[in-house]
């Protein structure tokens, strides 16, 4: 990867072709990252059928990675609905404790609760020490 000064644009190599590009929000080391995967996949694909034309692996190229760019859109959006679906029940649960609680009648605390409490009281009282 070389750095072109006058403009700040990055030098890659994808399929043997030299692109002078302009990084944006990731900077140098994102362009080389995604210039170094379409290379990857033109690559794979002229494997598989080496008399393409370069336009048409990279059309096939794109294609490719915009199918897995798609399908881990879903499944980012499948896992964000099951998360909501689990928080709403978890807030649910929360709020049905809640519910619970507020009409448990009010208890006599048990002997050895008077003990505890009476104790953490003269703990936290200086005049009783």
């Amino acid at each position: 990867m070389a750095q072109n000064e006058d403009f700040h644009s990055v030098i890659v190599q994808i399929f043997d072709d030299e692109y002078n590009i302009l990084p944006s929000e990731g900077g140098p080391a994102e362009v080389q990252r995604v210039a170094s995967y379409v290379d990857q996949k033109m690559k794979e694909i002229a494997n598989g059928q080496p008399k393409l034309p370069k336009a048409q692996l990279a059309v096939l190229a794109a294609m490719d990675i915009t199918a897995e760019f798609l399908r881990a859109t879903s499944e980012r959006d499948m896992l964000t609905d099951k998360a909501h679906q689990s928080l709403d029940r978890l807030n649910k649960l929360i709020e049905e404790r809640a519910d619970m609680s507020d009409s448990l009648p009010e208890r006599s605390p048990q002997p050895l609760e008077r003990l505890l409490r009476a104790q953490s009281t003269r703990q936290r009282d200086p005049s009783s020490v």
